[in-house]
């Protein structure tokens, strides 16, 4: 792990918006600049973290907004409210747990073409007989 100057610390997202405007302000930034350096929509930054936020900070803007301000969120544990979690919550039976995860094996190109097949097959018996004909008569003149 890398180690660098503490900027902030933060337990919640108001904590995480206070901190990150103290760093926009500490680094001097311009907006609109900073929106075409991080790769954002014009304006954007002004929308994430202006005194009304328009938009919040989630699973996409986050990752362009962090790397371009230089900064990394590190989690720590507080051994206090650990304890006290342990003290007042019985453990869960993991034999009732279920894999947080899937794991989603990638299809091959034959499964792709008879995927592409029977979605086919499915919107040609959704035409009407009218729109089947237009179809075949484009496709034997060369149109589409």
């Amino acid at each position: 792990m890398t180690t660098g100057r503490l900027i902030a610390e933060f337990s919640d997202y108001a904590g995480m918006l206070e901190a990150i405007r103290a760093r926009v302000n500490e680094l001097s930034i311009n907006g609109e600049r900073f929106d075409a350096f991080a790769g954002l929509p014009r304006g954007y930054l002004s929308k994430l973290i202006g005194i009304n936020p328009v938009r919040r900070i989630h699973s996409v803007s986050m990752g362009p907004l962090f790397s371009a301000l230089g900064i990394k969120c590190v989690m720590y544990e507080v051994p206090e409210t650990t304890a006290r979690l342990h003290r007042r919550l019985q453990p869960r039976n993991n034999s009732y747990s279920r894999r947080t995860e899937l794991y989603v094996r990638p299809l091959t190109p034959r499964q792709w073409a008879r995927i592409q097949q029977i979605g086919r097959q499915a919107r040609w018996k959704r035409l009407t007989k009218k729109q089947r004909s237009e179809i075949m008569r484009m496709v034997r003149h060369g149109r589409r």
